[in-house]
């Protein structure tokens, strides 16, 4: 791995002569469980969107420094499915090698329908976390993990409803959530017409919660912030995650309008410069630039 490949992201920890705090993970995981439920379709396309933009940008940081970022993605709406890794004996995909699917791919794997199975899902993408930490870590030579190397275990579950279809109960997760974080996993709930009630039942505290609104631009918002709190944790540029930071990124954002699509997927944006990219379209819309990578 090379010492002089650091991406800059907002937010980073500096020292008084402005140098860069933390070293990356050895390990870095994250995995996603995402609600796709019938009534996710207020959110238009902003999923799909903001899932590619996610993908993205882990594995470019992943490629600048060779770092081990690992992910998993499930949804969930009466059912749960397993997207990444496709295959149901693995559990996470390297970022530096995965084959990142096209919109229109993700667009039919994210299609809204049915119910809200959030506890089970929840659940689920717990033990698969677990499971890869475990087969990551196997690999690992005994004298490496006896010098205590840092390893991150992010986990992101989002919904935009109440549960109505689990078989497991708000109990059942709870416990499964507490003993996730005395494991070390860095839990993210974010969530939309969920009252903080149910969210403190469920386990999840204030500081590692943010709401959203089930819109095109409310879920853009959400998910542009959560993409830079994911690659700051995955750098070692922060010890946490704080919703109150992710909050702050998103009133920093200008929310772009839903773009329309034609029949083949591809995207249909009024008065498009074409000296411009669609990608910086995007970004003059939303106010900003995602991080760029610098060397230090």
């Amino acid at each position: 791995m090379s010492n002089n490949a650091i991406p800059c992201l907002t937010h980073v920890k500096r020292d008084e002569e402005g140098g860069r705090v933390g070293a990356p993970p050895l390990i870095a995981f994250n995995a996603l469980i995402f609600d796709v439920s019938g009534s996710t379709q207020s959110m238009g396309d902003a999923p799909v969107e903001q899932l590619h933009e996610l993908m993205t940008q882990l594995q470019e940081d992943a490629k600048t420094d060779d770092r081990n970022i690992q992910l998993s993605l499930h949804t969930f709406s009466s059912a749960i499915k397993q997207v990444f890794p496709a295959a149901k004996d693995e559990n996470s995909v390297d970022m530096r090698t995965f084959t990142i699917p096209s919109i229109a791919e993700l667009r039919n794997i994210l299609r809204p329908g049915g119910s809200t199975a959030l506890y089970d899902a929840g659940i689920q993408g717990l033990d698969v976390l677990d499971r890869a930490y475990d087969k990551e870590v196997a690999k690992i030579p005994k004298s490496i993990m006896n010098l205590n190397p840092k390893i991150t275990k992010c986990y992101v579950l989002s919904t935009d409803g109440y549960d109505n279809t689990s078989v497991a109960s708000i109990s059942d997760f709870k416990k499964k959530l507490l003993e996730a974080k005395k494991n070390g996993v860095q839990p993210l709930f974010l969530s939309a017409n969920i009252s903080s009630a149910l969210t403190e039942q469920m386990g999840f505290e204030k500081n590692t919660t943010a709401q959203f609104q089930p819109t095109y631009q409310g879920m853009t918002q959400m998910l542009r912030a959560t993409t830079n709190a994911l690659r700051q944790y995955s750098s070692g540029a922060t010890e946490s995650i704080d919703s109150q930071v992710l909050t702050q990124d998103m009133d920093s954002v200008t929310p772009p309008a839903p773009p329309q699509y034609d029949s083949n997927g591809t995207p249909m944006m009024p008065g498009l410069n074409p000296q411009i990219s669609l990608r910086q379209h995007a970004n003059i819309g939303l106010g900003f630039s995602p991080p760029p990578l610098r060397r230090y």
